[in-house]
């Protein structure tokens, strides 16, 4: 809308009259304003549309219904009229209290005098009707040009300044609703912002707790290290539990944490492996393993991995985040294995250094017994070979107990009850630890194992004197027996032993009890804690080898000045019903006059079981290898072949497969194997293959002639036709 004042005013009465005298007092015209108008007119071809000060647009209507009019078109024109003049009486039409109320309806703004000099209405029933618009005014006539002039002047100021209120109203309007849409849309902008950053804020408290959570309940220690201070700022829960200390007892100990608990051997290894991310720029990972004391004393072997986990705005190393592991127990089966894979190494080195040992062994006792036998009795020579005999024994026990280390000794398993195993011993055992030592023995429900019963007599008397030496001045003995199971757990512990089963035999003593690297190669064959010439070393290491051969496991638990205790771990097995064999034994040398192929590589052991052989009357074949028995079925006047007497390892073909190749050619011929010891050629986990005979050197000739008896005079032996077939097909 235009910022002109407004100046149009509308006549409506009926009296033509008072039209002009309206117009005479709003629209006065001097002679100069009407000349001046004229010559506008005639220059520019009309008037200038200026407001005069004073001066009004006025228009006339003289009847309510057609002022009604007037004023809707001014309205549709754009031109509304901001007052006007109205009789309240124009007969026969509306009269002005209508008229006023009539136009209202459609131009409220309308400002409204009511002339009047008498009235169908009272001042009462007017105001009654029109009192509710606040923009009327009534002006009695006969009226005075003056107060009609002023109150065109006032009411048409106040219809603009309406108008202008109305406008600066809409403006307002228009801009506090823009300012409300600008204030919206930041306020709904805010808003998206604040739901962002709370989404934002929760999502990192999601993360972080979700971070906390798995530090918190991981099974691996998780910390964090300032480089700068040297200690350690965060600790997870099992960092506390590990080292037996608070997070907080570990966060307090700040740059002392490291050098109270770190191992004085690992500390300086520990912290230059820290110095060296002060020259890392990338996510680089460190691997260490060292040693932590916890809170109780005890040593932890811990490996951990550590990388930058914060840096410097100037991109120096800050904090480093590291994760550790407890790989205590998994240092001890290190151990454990280095320490089997030694005593393996050194069994087999052992059972090898037996073998050849026993063939010499052999030797040397054959032919002192042979030279004593052509010797008078009682002189010195015979004393001499005596003696040399003597020698020759005790160097067998020394190999048997290298073979048992080894575990190739030749096993007589059978089902065994060890509760009836120590109780026949215990008069022995008692009377071997002296009565400065109180024996006890406690015996659990009787199960069954199998085992060589000697060698488990032996295993036992062995792991008592062992304690009857570490109780010089007597102490308490203890044996007991008790039944164990194992799952695929526990079994863990002792990598060896199945899930199944046991029964164990426990040996306790109450001497000084070992130190650790003495307790580690208790086992090792001869490492001993004794002198010189005091022992050989081979006592526990041969019980070592005993019980795995029989497929069991022996530990030993000690500690100084708390004794020691060796723990046996046998297979459980179901008993059996035990038939009684009668055994005939033959006394002296028995003789025969068979033929017997001798196959023996060494020299020694050759010669001598060959003159022996002659000498107890048989006829003897003689070879070096199995290449060379074989080829004896060449040379003339050959003769039946009685029994095939031959070592099992030997160059070019073993005695296993000579035997084959034998019983080929020889259906009868017998078959006797002779060997310090045997890699599952005729022997599986210690047991002989059935229906094998063995003569496990080294040997006495007395045993070696009662075997071939035994042998020779089996039932099934050949018949008279059976030797001509045989005589004929080796000739």
């Amino acid at each position: 809308m235009s910022t002109d004042k407004n100046r149009r005013v509308l006549i409506i009465d009926d009296n033509r009259s008072i039209h002009d005298d309206f117009r005479k007092i709003l629209c006065p015209a001097t002679a100069g304003e009407e000349a001046l108008d004229a010559a506008e007119t005639e220059v520019f071809g009309r008037p200038t549309e200026t407001v005069r000060q004073g001066r009004f647009e006025v228009d006339s209507a003289y009847q309510g219904e057609e002022g009604a009019l007037l004023v809707k078109k001014a309205l549709a024109a754009g031109l509304p009229y901001a007052m006007a003049f109205i009789d309240v009486r124009m007969p026969p039409g509306w009269d002005g209290v209508e008229t006023s109320r009539k136009i209202w309806e459609f131009d409220p703004c309308l400002q409204v005098v009511l002339c009047t000099a008498y009235s169908d209405y009272s001042w009462d029933e007017v105001f009654e009707n029109l009192v509710h618009h606040d923009g009327f005014l009534i002006l009695k006539k006969p009226f005075d040009g003056v107060e009609a002039f002023q109150m065109a002047s006032a009411l048409t100021e106040k219809w603009w300044l309406y108008q202008e209120a109305q406008r600066k109203m809409e403006e307002l309007e228009g801009r506090v609703a823009e300012r409300t849409g600008e204030l919206q849309r930041s306020n709904h902008a805010l808003q998206a912002e604040a739901a962002e950053h709370q989404s934002a804020a929760e999502m990192l408290r999601e993360s972080k707790h979700f971070a906390e959570s798995i530090a918190e309940n991981s099974t691996s220690i998780i910390y964090l290290y300032d480089l700068a201070t040297q200690a350690t700022v965060y600790a997870n829960r099992n960092a506390a539990e590990a080292l037996g200390y608070t997070a907080a007892q570990i966060l307090e100990m700040g740059a002392n944490f490291l050098p109270r608990v770190a191992h004085p051997e690992d500390l300086p290894r520990i912290l230059r492996q820290h110095a060296q991310f002060a020259d890392v720029a990338d996510s680089r990972i460190f691997d260490l393993e060292y040693r932590l004391k916890d809170a109780s004393g005890d040593w932890h072997w811990m490996w951990s991995r550590e990388t930058v986990f914060k840096r410097h705005p100037n991109g120096a190393a800050w904090e480093i985040l590291g994760t550790a592991q407890d790989i205590t127990e998994r240092k001890r089966l290190e151990v454990r294995l280095l320490q089997a894979q030694k005593l393996e190494t050194v069994g087999k080195l052992a059972g090898g250094v037996a073998h050849e040992f026993n063939s010499i062994l052999t030797a040397i006792i054959g032919q002192s017994e042979l030279l004593l036998a052509d010797l008078p009795a009682g002189g010195p020579a015979a004393k001499s070979a005596t003696e040399i005999g003597n020698a020759a024994g005790r160097a067998a026990i020394l190999t048997r107990q290298l073979l048992a280390y080894g575990r190739k000794q030749i096993l007589q398993p059978e089902i065994l009850n060890l509760n009836s195993i120590v109780a026949g011993m215990e008069s022995t055992l008692r009377h071997l630890v002296g009565r400065a030592t109180e024996v006890s023995i406690a015996f659990a429900e009787p199960k069954s194992v199998k085992a060589d019963a000697g060698q488990i007599e032996q295993v036992i008397m062995n792991m008592v004197l062992n304690a009857h030496e570490a109780m010089p001045n007597g102490g308490k003995l203890i044996l007991e027996t008790a039944n164990v199971s194992f799952d695929q757990e526990s079994v863990g512990r002792y990598p060896e032993l199945k899930p199944g089963d046991y029964v164990m035999l426990a040996i306790t003593d109450t001497g000084g009890g070992m130190r650790d690297e003495v307790r580690v190669r208790a086992f090792e064959p001869f490492f001993s804690t004794k002198g010189v010439g005091e022992g050989t070393g081979l006592g526990l290491s041969s019980c070592y080898g005993i019980v795995k051969q029989s497929g069991g496991h022996i530990s030993v638990y000690s500690e100084p000045g708390r004794g020691t205790t060796f723990k046996i771990y046998l297979p459980q097995v179901e008993p059996v019903t035990r038939i009684p064999v009668e055994r005939v034994n033959a006394p002296g040398l028995s003789r025969g006059t068979e033929t017997i192929l001798l196959v023996e590589d060494d020299p020694a052991m050759r010669e001598m079981a060959a003159t022996l052989l002659r000498r107890l009357g048989y006829t003897v074949l003689v070879a070096a290898n199995g290449v060379e028995a074989l080829s004896l079925k060449q040379q003339p006047n050959t003769g039946h072949i009685d029994l095939l007497f031959t070592d099992v390892v030997m160059p070019h073909m073993s005695g296993s497969e000579l035997a084959d190749r034998v019983r080929a050619l020889y259906p009868h011929t017998r078959i006797l194997f002779t060997s310090a010891y045997t890699e599952n050629a005729i022997v599986h986990q210690g047991v002989l293959d059935k229906g094998v005979a063995l003569l496990q050197k080294p040997f006495t000739p007395s045993a070696l002639a009662h075997k071939l008896r035994e042998m020779l005079d089996q039932p099934g032996a050949r018949n008279s036709d059976t030797a001509l077939v045989n005589t004929q097909r080796i000739s």
